[in-house]
């Protein structure tokens, strides 16, 4: 198979904004190599994901990354704090699936800033204790497991880390399990009320139409964790009616 000739058709002849599915995928690649197996298609997608020649926008519906229109894919950036607890997490945990994100992402897309980080660690249901137990013997006065939003408001302070289990079906980023996702942090922003209660809620339109206009999201993913939280139709309906964003159909 000529990957280089499959790229330079998806990035010089494919129509802007036009989207593809996996069979339109395998046509394509057929015309160039007659032979293609449709088994290799998985790797196929895989590789144009990575080397971001393509995005995912929904369900079985990929996109070639538009340069014109300067959107990215999002790359969260940890704090030095962040990243210290990471590090204890792999060493000691690493075969615990769990998320780490940080509430300071958000300054990026909101007007009225963040005064104060809070890191989260979102653990599977069986580990949340044992996390919380061992990072407690470094960080004690400064980690919270499970607070409700009076606990957070008293104790909470500076890179205060909150420990709080994992909703199954939640997004992950790459290359690590750990990363987070705008998809997640959207429907978090929705579905979690102590998250609710450190932002402006006045700004969730302005800012997650910023995230959609800049980064690329893909909404199969999001509404997938939107639903295993109840959130689905709340969020459709504010993308489409508070947001200005398109949703994708079939997402």
């Amino acid at each position: 198979m000529d990957y280089i000739k499959v790229e330079k058709v998806i990035t010089e002849e494919m129509p802007e904004k036009k989207t593809i599915n996996r069979q339109e995928l395998i046509e394509i690649t057929k015309k160039i190599n007659p032979e293609f197996k449709e088994t290799l298609l998985r790797n196929l997608l895989e590789k144009l994901l990575n080397d971001e020649v393509i995005v995912r926008v929904g369900r079985n519906q990929y996109q070639k990354k538009n340069l014109k229109t300067c959107k990215e894919i999002y790359k969260n950036q940890y704090s030095e704090e962040a990243q210290i607890i990471i590090e204890k997490m792999q060493q000691k945990y690493p075969l615990l699936d769990y998320r780490v994100w940080e509430i300071r992402w958000l300054n990026e897309f909101w007007n009225h800033q963040i005064a104060q980080n809070k890191i989260f660690i979102e653990v599977e249901r069986l580990g949340c204790e044992f996390v919380y137990t061992e990072l407690s013997e470094e960080y004690l006065g400064n980690i919270l497991i499970r607070p409700n939003e009076k606990e957070l408001y008293r104790y909470g302070g500076q890179n205060t880390i909150i420990v709080d289990r994992l909703v199954s079906e939640a997004p992950k980023g790459k290359p690590e399990c750990y990363n987070t996702p705008l998809e997640k942090v959207i429907v978090d922003l929705f579905a979690n009320k102590n998250l609710r209660s450190m932002v402006h809620i006045g700004e969730y339109a302005r800012a997650i139409h910023d995230m959609f206009n800049k980064y690329y999201i893909d909404q199969t993913k999001l509404f997938r964790y939107a639903d295993r939280r109840n959130k689905k139709e709340e969020i459709s309906r504010f993308l489409t009616e508070e947001a200005g964003v398109e949703v994708t159909k079939g997402a």
